[in-house]
């Protein structure tokens, strides 16, 4: 199902002035939120290397970093994937992964309980289909309070999505521009004072390719900004060219660095 520009326009400003009104309706309720600002932000690193019959290597790095005041929340994600392997025919350490993602997101609170957003992401995975994919939306989120210790967000927007297929022997090199309908949720558990989990899921979908993500850690402290975490991200692509995969998976065991 595709969309016009003009419709496009039209539920953006939808979103937005459903937002403007709830801001501006009263809430018994509500309390007033801090005016405090907050950095908060983390630097995950995991190596594993193994020699002797075989050799292999693999480094996946990231950095997160968020600035929220009263009205407004910054994020910022980026990620690198390296691995390589001993070629068994050749005997040559080869690379077999290397992947950059970068994913920017701000968000205006109308309230406690609902916000606006625009995020904006970016993926280059050399060993997929895809030279590189790129997106853009906007939309609404709604955040919910399930317990004292943990919160849940869910988001519906629109937007537009690039992906640019690689040229092979047998393909040729192809851009597939798209309206993107997104879905997502978010949850956070503090399970102790030293151990949190997380949990994220997002769908991207479009009339060419559906994108689902999904995203587990369970971390656990080992000194005040010291943290171990166990973590498993799956990404699905509805639609692939030649033998590539439509699912990629990554369970990573890293340290985490909070400042």
């Amino acid at each position: 199902m595709r969309m016009t520009t003009a419709s496009l326009l039209a539920f953006l400003l939808l979103i937005f002035a459903q937002g403007v009104f709830a801001e501006e309706t009263p809430q018994a309720d509500q309390k007033t939120p801090s005016k405090e600002s907050v950095w908060k932000a983390n630097i995950e690193f995991g190596y594993v290397a193994t020699s002797g019959n075989t050799d292999t290597t693999t480094v996946n790095t990231s950095v997160a970093v968020t600035y929220e005041v009263e009205k407004w929340r910054n994020s910022l994600e980026i990620i690198s994937i390296f691995g390589s392997a001993e070629n068994d025919t050749t005997s040559q350490v080869e690379t077999n992964a290397e992947r950059y993602f970068i994913q920017g997101k701000t968000d205006y609170k109308y309230s406690e309980t609902a916000y606006a957003f625009v995020l904006a992401n970016y993926d280059d995975d050399r060993f997929s289909d895809n030279d590189y994919q790129t997106s853009v939306s906007a939309g609404r989120g709604f955040g919910f309070i399930t317990s004292d210790t943990s919160k849940l967000d869910l988001e519906l927007g629109i937007g537009y999505r690039k992906t640019q297929k690689k040229e092979t022997l047998l393909l040729s090199e192809e851009a597939i521009n798209e309206t993107i309908f997104r879905l997502a949720e978010h949850f956070a558990w503090d399970i102790s004072k030293n151990s949190k989990f997380e949990q994220k899921l997002s769908a991207d979908v479009g009339d060419d390719n559906t994108v689902t993500k999904f995203y587990a850690g369970l971390s656990a402290n080992v000194a005040e900004s010291l943290a171990l975490k166990l973590s498993l991200t799956a990404t699905h692509q509805s639609d692939v060219r030649g033998d590539a995969e439509q699912l990629d998976t990554i369970t990573a065991f890293t340290l985490v660095y909070n400042f």
